[in-house]
């Protein structure tokens, strides 16, 4: 189940939260996400520009920055690294997001 299954919004210690008890496993069977490498992940793509609160909508907005950063990026291995990010919190997000 993901999280915004049942929510329209979580807060930045729910999204937090969520990050250390998931599994890390990436979609598809690529890979895993440590603990630590989760955290990082959080802070990097949920800066303080999303406030307190982290809406549906702003979780597809930063999903999108990762795309256009994705698109941005010459460098094979740093686009599969994107890549697996967006597969990971797409996951996590849960349906329609």
């Amino acid at each position: 189940m993901g999280l915004f299954d049942r929510k329209k919004s979580v807060s930045r210690e729910e999204l937090r939260s969520a990050l250390r008890r998931d599994s890390g496993r990436i979609g598809g069977g690529e890979g895993k996400y440590s603990s630590t490498e989760r955290e990082r992940m959080g802070k990097e793509v949920f800066g303080p520009k999303y406030g307190s609160d982290i809406s549906k909508l702003d979780y597809q907005r930063a999903i999108r920055d990762l795309e256009n950063q994705r698109s941005r990026t010459s460098d094979i291995e740093e686009k599969e690294k994107i890549d697996d990010k967006i597969k990971y919190l797409e996951q996590l997000g849960g349906r329609g997001v």
